[in-house]
């Protein structure tokens, strides 16, 4: 897991960009429905998408940095919920300009636009540079790929803007909405599998199952589902019968102390099931009734025991008898 004081820091930056971003996007989505501009309502609605994920990330970590043993383990879909509510409303508004632009495309504006164009670039730069130390973190080097793709679309939409030119404008536009797009696309699809509890496939799955079984422990399964942008592994272990509680209990902590190393896992239960110990069979023979049917009384001899046995309690009255006589 990554070290809490590192999720708070990374938290900051995340809010940082969100709380920059939102405004310069309500600033080009106004200037753009003054002027006509596509560009900058296109790249208004990037802008959304990438505030709203920002500040998103942002509260999703700082919830984590402040979590306790009673973590209420839901909040992690409200992440989940946010980008599948703000991505689907993203996605009809590209659609519908998209049919607006086709008709009707104005790619004479003043030039003094592309500086909103630009100071936007300017702070996709520097929250590159600020991201650029946590680069180790999955989380924060997706969005450092991203930025990189902001910032070149962000030079080329300003560069168009100023030249004013039909089918760069146009070419420009597109390019920009197909980064939307593709972007919730992907959100769209990971919030999905978040919300159903999916089972994917991690990158690091199979090197848990690796590192446990090198220590000798006996994996019956392994499941990983999407927490948000982190994980929730389920690991089960099966231990002999007479394993004692003491032992069990260390090779759960080993478990979870393993797990754990690896980033963006934000939750680890680890259950342990006992092992099947293969039963023999019992071979049943034939012996065993010829024996039974050996040790049977004949039944034609019982009533002269019988007889017999009475007899005797005949002889023992007879001797009472007489020695009350005498």
């Amino acid at each position: 897991m990554i070290p809490l004081e590192k999720l708070r820091e990374v938290s900051k930056v995340f809010l940082f960009s969100g709380a920059l971003l939102l405004p310069i996007s309500i600033i080009e989505i106004y200037f753009g429905e003054i002027y006509h501009s596509a560009i900058l309502i296109a790249d208004s609605f990037h802008g959304f998408i990438d505030a709203t994920s920002a500040i998103l990330f942002s509260l999703l970590l700082n919830i984590i940095y402040r979590r306790s043993n009673k973590f209420p383990w839901g909040l992690y879909n409200l992440e989940s919920i946010a980008v599948l509510f703000v991505t689907i409303f993203i996605v009809i508004l590209s659609i519908n300009y998209i049919n607006l632009i086709i008709s009707d495309v104005n790619y004479e504006v003043p030039a003094w636009l592309s500086s909103i164009i630009y100071s936007s670039s300017v702070l996709t730069f520097v929250v590159f540079i600020l991201e650029k130390r946590y680069s180790w973190i999955s989380l924060v080097k997706t969005d450092l790929t991203h930025s990189k793709l902001d910032l070149f679309m962000e030079i080329v939409s300003g560069f168009a803007i100023i030249i004013n030119e039909y089918y760069l404008t146009l070419t420009v536009v597109f390019t920009i909405i197909g980064f939307i797009l593709a972007d919730a696309i992907r959100q769209f699809k990971e919030a999905i599998y978040s919300l159903i509890g999916i089972n994917c496939d991690a990158p690091f799955k199979d090197r848990i199952k690796t590192i446990l079984e090198s220590l000798g422990i006996n994996i019956k399964s392994i499941y990983v589902r999407k927490l948000g942008s982190f994980y929730m592994v389920y690991v089960v272990i099966s231990l002999p019968p007479d394993c004692k509680l003491s032992n069990v209990y260390k090779i759960r902590k080993t478990v979870k102390r393993i797990v754990n190393s690896f980033e963006n896992v934000a939750m680890i239960e680890v259950r342990v099931v006992p092992e099947k110990i293969k039963k023999h069979k019992l071979q049943i023979t034939n012996d065993a009734p010829k024996v039974s049917n050996g040790n049977k009384v004949n039944e034609t001899n019982w009533t002269k025991y019988s007889a017999n046995f009475k007899d005797i309690e005949n002889g023992r009255e007879l001797i009472k008898r007489a020695v009350t006589k005498d």
